[in-house]
């Protein structure tokens, strides 16, 4: 009887070993993703409050039943965005835009303009300007 119990017991406590080796192993890789995912949410909250746009112009061009408006925008923060990566919201809809710079990049303190085609609807209508990590710029305009 006393081998038994001795072999009983050298069973549970091989068995601890791997279940803790297995816990500890689970729990750091956890802790690891953990980590990572609050670098990168501090980063983004960063590059949030560095953010900010502002809308110099909007400016639509008659012709017809459609015009195309024409906006001018300024990067007033201090992180560098990307300009092909905006949303231009017009009433509340993305619509497309063209851009004339080659380069994508948008400096701070640089001043940029936008094109978007084809818009119908006359009165006062409301655009949104978004950027890639959500800040955004709103004006008026009236057709």
């Amino acid at each position: 009887m006393g081998f038994e119990v001795t072999v009983v017991v050298a069973i549970f406590f091989v068995s601890a070993l791997v279940v803790g080796t297995f816990s500890y192993t689970a729990l750091s890789a956890s802790s690891d993703i953990v980590n990572d995912a609050s670098e990168d949410q501090h980063q983004l909250q960063s590059k949030r409050l560095q953010t900010s746009i502002n809308i110099d112009h909007s400016v639509p061009g008659a012709s017809g039943s459609t015009y195309d408006l024409t906006v001018t925008l300024t990067n007033t923060g201090s992180e560098t965005l990307r300009f092909d990566e905006l949303n231009v919201l017009i009433d509340g809809y993305i619509e497309p835009y063209t851009f004339n710079e080659s380069a994508a990049v948008w400096v701070p303190a640089e001043t940029r303009s936008l094109t978007v085609p084809d818009l119908m609807g006359e009165g006062t209508h409301r655009i949104k300007v978004v950027t890639e990590n959500g800040v955004s710029a709103y004006d008026t305009y009236l057709v």
